[in-house]
């Protein structure tokens, strides 16, 4: 939690709920609006937000003071500090549970599992978005500048099989996965959203509200060696095929339960 305290201050600059994944866990939700929805690791209440201007009661559960602090206010909207670990609600308390770009900071996947599916509904549905870097396409220039960056992120995103089985062990129901290829043009700018634009990872901002730019001397040489293909048109030259994509495979998909 303490990187979340730190890139917290600014993390509405750069992180904003984007209309197509909120449209995405709304299909996959399936549930009618009125509903109580849980949204675990909350951060800013952004997807908790437009759930709520949707008609859903959304509980956005954030462990970070400095998170909540800055959180979004709605009429449908309750916060609450806690941890996926142990979330602080009754049994079979809420319709549906969301977690965005979340799960890879819980420290206990297997309890965290187990406690969704303690305050879920027996007919409630589960939708988590999450990542697997091994599944981005192989040829992805971020690897080339990023290499040393994504190789640790190998540590803290299990693999996509091995997360969904953890899943359905734990809340003793199917799981589907849904793949998720990025957008060009995504308001919500977390690290991968930039395959498009490389010169938004030197934008300070950016490097402010993406935990893996938060920090770090490493991080720092990744930049400046960007910073440098940029202006000699070294990546220009390498990679400007990318620049006719309109939406590319980085590893993201939805875990539905």
């Amino acid at each position: 939690m303490p990187i979340y305290n730190q890139i917290g201050k600014t993390y509405n600059t750069t992180r904003k709920a984007d209309p197509r994944i909120t449209e995405k866990i709304l299909q996959q939700l399936m549930l009618q609006p009125h509903a109580t929805v849980l949204d675990i690791g909350a951060g800013t209440g952004n997807y908790s937000c437009e759930l709520a201007h949707k008609g859903y009661k959304v509980i956005a559960l954030e462990p970070s003071e400095i998170m909540r602090n800055q959180g979004k206010q709605h009429i449908n909207m309750t916060w609450k500090e806690g941890f996926a670990e142990r979330i602080p609600l009754e049994d079979k308390s809420v319709d549906g549970i969301i977690c965005t770009l979340a799960s890879h900071h819980f420290q206990d996947l297997s309890l965290c599992f187990r406690e969704m599916k303690r305050v879920l509904k027996e007919d409630g549905k589960i939708v988590i978005l999450t990542l697997d870097p091994r599944l981005c396409e192989e040829e992805c220039w971020l690897f080339d500048y990023f290499g040393p960056i994504l190789k640790n992120a190998y540590k803290i995103h299990p693999p996509v099989k091995e997360l969904a089985k953890l899943l359905k062990e734990q809340v003793e129901r199917p799981v589907d996965i849904v793949p998720y290829p990025l957008p060009y043009d995504l308001m919500d700018q977390f690290f991968f959203t930039g395959w498009r634009k490389p010169e938004l990872y030197l934008d300070k901002d950016f490097q402010r509200g993406t935990s893996p730019l938060a920090k770090g001397e490493e991080v720092k040489r990744c930049l400046d060696q960007l910073h440098t293909d940029l202006e000699n048109g070294q990546w220009h030259e390498n990679y400007k095929y990318i620049l006719k994509l309109n939406e590319y495979d980085c590893g993201h998909f939805f875990l539905v339960v």
